[in-house]
């Protein structure tokens, strides 16, 4: 795993929001309900969902809360668990210095455990793989939209069997 600075974070997240300006809508949108509670499966199917990737990547856009390093939300066992992961990974830098986390084909438990805090911490984070050019988008308004890739209904079959999850109505 690698951790991207800002700035070449921020060139991949222009990309990225280019690439979803170029589409009318998502292909799905989800909505799943936030609380305490442990987000495990949820993560876990959404990194398998890619299937096998050379390179996949979490890029970190924002948080209510901020990245953790402030008070209050630097006191919080959630964000201390996230900033002790990242130390245990090698990378001292905020997370607003370093917003991205690049992944290897062989670190689907890492992406995992990433997508794993996006969600728990409630950030807006674009997720991409390759090959494929697999994107989608997390909000913290507690939404994710599939904009390529990802298994497409599959991953929206399993998320929705988790039972904290829905399809947006359209």
């Amino acid at each position: 795993m690698k951790f991207l600075a800002r700035d070449e974070a921020t060139l991949l997240e222009k990309k990225l929001r280019r690439e979803i300006s170029e589409q009318a809508d998502p292909r799905s949108v989800l909505y799943y309900e936030s609380g305490n509670r442990d987000y495990a499966a949820a993560a876990n199917t959404i990194a398998l969902s890619i299937g096998k990737f050379s390179e996949a990547t979490l890029v970190f856009l924002w948080c209510l809360s901020g990245d953790g390093w402030d008070e209050p939300s630097a006191s919080t066992e959630s964000w201390r668990r996230y900033r002790k992961w990242r130390a245990a990974n090698n990378e001292e830098r905020r997370l607003y210095q370093a917003p991205g986390h690049r992944f290897e084909a062989n670190e689907v438990e890492r992406l995992s455990k990433t997508v794993k805090f996006a969600l728990e911490l409630g950030w807006d984070a674009l997720v991409e793989a390759k090959p494929g050019r697999q994107l989608l988008f997390l909000s913290h308004d507690d939404r994710l939209e599939i904009y390529r890739g990802f298994s497409g209904g599959l991953l929206v079959r399993q998320l929705t069997g988790l039972g904290y999850w829905r399809r947006a109505d359209r």
